[in-house]
């Protein structure tokens, strides 16, 4: 990724659009189909793409308006449900796939990976241990990285210090929570906050590469993107400063129009990609419908 440079304001500035189709557009013959794209990962010229309401991915090109290969769906095979985001492991080649949230007893929640080679074949699922009330309301953003040696993966708490209902909607409690790979399960190793500057009402996916940690938010239609430092002394130290947010671009009347955003990962040339869920059509207004069950190419402008 780019460097970014420190902003000389503190207001965001616009995402600029490269360009956006529907999924169903992209795969022939399933028009009128649902899909409920909630998280996107980019591996060597290849977008992943998985989806809440079933459990398969989608592999294309990120060029796929000129590329001569189609788009293909992979089935997994593993469970009726669907994924919340993806990630990828390469040193062993594992793909990581995230269930928010799966019962482990009557009434309680944990979030749980699924783990795959690198051809989606199943290998098995662990624990997150992270506790969570709701089965819908757990971790929603995922991200690989080896720290000291050691497998680690970064989630994404949805709500504002980890908490669902009118307490997860308070800005400026964005977490991360760190899990290490143990023999059983992800044992979680501490939390790292973002800072309260980070203004977002929720939080919709996570990426972190070459040192930048981004996170989009749905309701507030917006980017935050902070460079970790190089050598920190703690997760409380974690961060070099507020660095930059970004909005994802609005309608003439400076009205949300990319409501339902749930998974981000970044090309080559400051670019990056977002996918949409399904809109919600007895909560959301009209114009969400239009760029819902999608994937979108953005880039930095300019001046970012």
């Amino acid at each position: 990724m780019t460097a970014f440079k420190k902003s000389t304001t503190d207001q965001p500035v616009l995402l600029e659009l490269v360009g956006e189709s529907k999924i169903a557009d992209l795969l022939k013959g399933t028009r009128g189909q649902r899909y409920e794209a909630s998280g996107v990962h980019f591996k060597d010229g290849y977008l992943y793409v998985v989806f809440d309401d079933a459990p398969n991915i989608l592999r294309i090109r990120p060029d796929w308006s000129t590329s001569e290969e189609a788009p293909a769906l992979i089935e997994t095979h593993v469970r009726t449900t669907g994924y919340e985001d993806i990630t990828y492991q390469p040193f062993e080649k594992r793909w990581y796939c995230l269930i928010e949230a799966s019962e482990t007893r009557p009434g309680r929640f944990r979030p749980l990976i699924d783990e795959f080679d690198e051809s989606f074949q199943f290998i098995d699922s662990h624990w997150l241990d992270f506790p969570v009330k709701r089965e819908n309301k757990g971790i929603e953003g995922l991200s690989y990285l080896r720290y000291r040696g050691q497998d680690t993966i970064l989630g994404l708490c949805e709500g504002n210090a980890c908490k669902s209902g009118s307490a997860g909607r308070e800005p400026g409690k964005g977490r991360i929570q760190v899990f290490r790979r143990t023999d059983g399960e992800w044992q979680r190793t501490g939390t790292i906050k973002l800072p309260e500057t980070v203004l977002f009402e929720d939080y919709a996916s996570l990426d972190f590469r070459d040192r930048y940690v981004t996170v989009i938010s749905q309701v507030s239609s917006a980017m935050w993107v902070g460079r970790v430092r190089s050598d920190p002394t703690s997760l409380d130290d974690l961060f070099e400063d507020e660095s930059r947010t970004f909005l994802f671009p609005r309608d003439k009347e400076e009205r949300i129009i990319y409501c339902n955003l749930e998974g981000v990962t970044w090309l080559p040339d400051r670019r990056l990609v977002v996918v949409s869920d399904k809109a919600k059509a007895d909560e959301q207004a009209s114009r969400c419908r239009r760029k819902d069950q999608s994937i979108h190419i953005f880039k930095l402008p300019a001046r970012g």
